[in-house]
Parts: structure tokens; C-alpha cells; sequence
């Protein structure tokens, strides 16, 4: 009998199964939201796009100016916005944006690597649908996943070079899923 138990720390919902997957993805997330928070470590200002369960600010330091902006109201202070409606990313005057976890389920990759310019520097993850590919026709990788695109490592980069933004550091969280550190050319 599979039961409901209290979701672990920042779980989006009910976990079945006694957590231990929770516990995997936490942790997954957990590494994924420190690299962040040590790239932007001297930015005075972070927008955190797709904030989720706001687990950045909690390692950002605490002198650092958060903007949480999700598609969903995550509470006080937070910016509602869907990345895949019509309206534009609304202007945020700071100088740094985090998104991770969120590029895959943006229907319009370029749109949004566009709009990200009024920023100096945006530090976001992504997931590599090519060699996700392979691990579910391994039978390794559960298909209900839904992103909504597939660019392996080279056409993101080409993708993101186009929208006017050079990585200055590129971070494998694990096999098939990074985080780039980028920052906008002139």
C-alpha cells in the first residue's frame, strides 16, 4: 500500500513512496540552487524567475535583494508572471535573474533568452532533452516528464549565443542537466 506522508522541505506536493524520491530531486535541487547562489554571490539583486518554493533566497546572502516571480502567487512580494503568455517579462531594474528549472517548459526558448536582456547576468539550468532521449528509450528516465523542447548542449549554446548572451561558465549537475552562468554581450 503506497501512503501519503508530509512532503520533505520545499516538495511541491504530497510525496508517495516514503519521500526517498523527494529526497533525491531535494537534494538535486539543492546542489543546482547553491551553484547559483555562489555565481551570484556579488550581485545585490537576484530575480528569481519560476521561483517555485523560493529555495534560492535561503542561500543567497541575506544582504542580497530578492524578486520572487512565479506563475503562481508563492506570497508576499511575489511578481505573477507566465513565461508562456502573451504579455512580456515585465522590466525588473536589477542587474541579475536565476531560472532554475524553468527553461524546459518555456514554449518560446529564444523569446524568453531575448526578454532576459534587460539583465547583466542570468544564471539558469537546463536539461538536455537529447540525452534524455536516450535514457528513456533505456527505459532509465520516466516519460511523463513533459518539456516542452529538445536542444542538446550545442544548440542551446548556439541558441543562447544568438539572443546575445556568452557563458562564462557551464556547471554539469548531472548527467544530461547544467547550469550556465551567462552574461549579455553587448
Amino acid at each position: 500500500m503506497i501512503e501519503t506522508v508530509p512532503p520533505p522541505r520545499h516538495c511541491p506536493a504530497p510525496c508517495v513512496d516514503g519521500g526517498g524520491a523527494w529526497d533525491i530531486l531535494q537534494d538535486r535541487w539543492d546542489r543546482r540552487m547553491r551553484q547559483a547562489a555562489a555565481w551570484l554571490a556579488n550581485e545585490p539583486a537576484v530575480v528569481d524567475i519560476g521561483c517555485g518554493h523560493m529555495g534560492l533566497r535561503e542561500h543567497l546572502a541575506p544582504t542580497t535583494r530578492y524578486v520572487p516571480v512565479d506563475i503562481v502567487d508563492r506570497g508576499p512580494g511575489t511578481v505573477l508572471h507566465d513565461l508562456n503568455g502573451p504579455g512580456p517579462l515585465p522590466v525588473f531594474g536589477e542587474p541579475a535573474a536565476a531560472l532554475l528549472g524553468v527553461v524546459e517548459y518555456v514554449e518560446d526558448v529564444p523569446r524568453l533568452l531575448t526578454s532576459l536582456r534587460q539583465f547583466d547576468r542570468v544564471v539558469l539550468s537546463y536539461n538536455h532533452a537529447s540525452v534524455q532521449d536516450l535514457l528513456w528509450r533505456l527505459g532509465l528516465r520516466d516519460k511523463r516528464v513533459l518539456w516542452l523542447h529538445r536542444h542538446g548542449a550545442m544548440r542551446f549554446a548556439a541558441m543562447v549565443g544568438r539572443a546575445g548572451w556568452q557563458i562564462t561558465c557551464r556547471h554539469r549537475v548531472r548527467i544530461g542537466e547544467a547550469i550556465y552562468d551567462l552574461r549579455r554581450t553587448c
